[in-house]
């Protein structure tokens, strides 16, 4: 069950508690009663795409979740905090996330991404399997999507990298080799990862439509020079 606690104002009274029951139900309880103050259903899917993380926003005002499937989907939410109630979001989709989106310090977006390899293989032409090295060329590696609040706007970017024929991470299963991972905000619209081999990447904003992103260095920790 995750769980987060409303800053308290002034003292004295109990501190309101939001939790995830069940993959899609968030409520606040009171604490010490547990009575519920308010909660939303979210419904899981018909393959299984429930709400597994959530977040708050700096402010408290917005929520945002992560969904997963376990059998290829992702989908995120985006719910008001007081009064609950969901405005947008993705129920489901073909990828994987692989982290929460992340809210700009301003709170006017939310930024994350997906891809449908990211859980590994990435990098190989889509009839070989995963452990197959790259044939050589540009490849679609995922997408960014920010989602501007409050109107709900979002913008897709197209992230590519070129790969050179034959490359294949030194240990393609190891889990530095899925997709990027702490996608943020950066500076005025930009965006910062780490990219697969436990690479920092930045990148100032505006972001174009299309971004091409630096290509690791099989050993990780570099990038392919």
């Amino acid at each position: 069950m995750w769980r987060f606690f409303r800053k308290q104002e002034g003292k004295g009274g109990s501190q309101p508690e939001l939790c995830l029951e069940r993959g899609q139900r968030l409520v606040w309880r009171a604490l010490g009663s547990r009575r519920i103050l308010d909660e939303v259903v979210v419904p899981v899917t018909a393959r299984g795409c429930a709400i597994e993380e959530f977040a708050v926003s700096p402010s408290g005002d917005w929520i945002v979740t992560a969904r997963w499937s376990g059998q290829g989907e992702w989908g995120y939410d985006v719910l008001r905090s007081h009064p609950l109630e969901r405005q947008a979001g993705i129920t489901a989709q073909i990828g994987y996330i692989l982290d929460l989106p992340v809210f700009s310090e301003d709170e006017c977006c939310i930024l994350g991404g997906y891809g449908e390899d990211w859980l590994g293989g990435w990098w190989r032409h889509p009839d070989d399997e995963h452990e197959h090295p790259a044939r050589g060329g540009l490849v679609t590696f995922g997408w960014l999507f920010r989602h501007h609040l409050p109107s709900h706007e979002v913008e897709y970017h197209e992230l590519q990298m070129i790969m050179p024929g034959g490359w294949l991470p030194t240990e393609p299963d190891g889990e530095e080799w899925i997709g990027p991972r702490k996608i943020a905000p950066y500076g005025a619209g930009g965006v910062q990862m780490t990219l697969p081999g436990a690479i920092p990447f930045q990148l100032d904003g505006p972001l174009p439509k299309t971004i091409v992103l630096p290509t690791p260095h099989p050993d990780g920790g570099r990038l392919l020079t």
